[in-house]
């Protein structure tokens, strides 16, 4: 994270010592933030523009798999302070580049994201989890709201084993 440093959102929190220097800090880079997503907005896949526009702020990760070049997260959004709020978000991240660490992302907290343009991919996706960072670089993304009250396994097969 550049702009959203965890640094400064432990500092942001009650009982830091710090926290009216933070606030005024993130409000600050709230705002370098604004103006650096215009100027990048224009270049990033429209679903990549949409997650950050409406964010996933207190949604939970429920699930992460990879097949292949592809990635996809369930998040659980149903209490969550954005537009996705009250529902299961499937987000699908194709052509994925190297290998974003899957293992501690079931469970994860999902606080603040950045979207940045990637020297060796479309876009890359940096979030900002309850205790740990997570990026991705990738091609494209697919945001997916399942319906309400939708319980969702997701199996991904082997190509090999399709048909």
């Amino acid at each position: 994270m550049i702009f959203f440093t965890r640094e400064l959102y432990l500092g942001y929190q009650p009982g830091s010592g710090w926290e009216r220097r933070a606030e005024r800090e993130w409000r600050r880079r709230r705002k370098l933030y604004n103006r650096y997503a215009e100027a990048v907005e224009p270049m990033l896949p429209t679903a990549v523009r949409r997650l950050c526009r409406e964010g996933l702020h207190d949604a939970i990760v429920q699930s992460a798999t990879r097949e292949g070049d592809r990635v996809v997260l369930i998040v659980d959004a149903t209490s969550a302070l954005s537009r996705f709020a009250r529902r299961i978000i499937r987000l699908t991240f194709r052509a994925v580049r190297g290998r974003p660490a899957l293992a501690r992302l079931a469970g994860a907290w999902w606080l603040y994201e950045e979207a940045h343009l990637s020297q060796r991919s479309r876009f890359s996706l940096q979030v900002l989890f309850h205790d740990f960072e997570w990026e991705i670089e990738a091609g494209d993304l697919t945001i997916d709201v399942l319906p309400r009250g939708r319980v969702l396994t997701v199996e991904m097969v082997p190509s090999s084993r399709r048909k």
